[in-house]
């Protein structure tokens, strides 16, 4: 009788499950923090006047924020902006 499932190989299936794990762990931990997405904070990637990233009290060097999701532009913006 020959079946015709499939059969992952144990890398796939450990990829896989490693990959939704990181990914999950990343949104968890974001949501936990508060952080808010680029679409909802009006994110550019560019300055606005002389406000930007890199001079935000949320910023963390080299790409990160306090409060928005994901890597952020040194010269990027937000609507959350706050200078020091």
């Amino acid at each position: 009788m020959q079946s015709n499932n499939k059969t992952l190989s144990r890398r796939t299936l450990l990829r896989a499950v490693t990959t939704g794990v990181a990914l999950t762990a990343g949104v968890t931990t974001a949501i936990a923090r508060g952080k808010r997405q680029h679409s909802s904070v009006a994110y550019q990637d560019s300055p606005h006047g002389h406000e930007r990233c890199e001079v935000c009290t949320f910023f963390l060097p080299p790409d990160e924020c306090r409060t928005v999701v994901g890597p952020v532009g040194r010269q990027a913006w937000c609507n959350i902006y706050e200078g020091p």
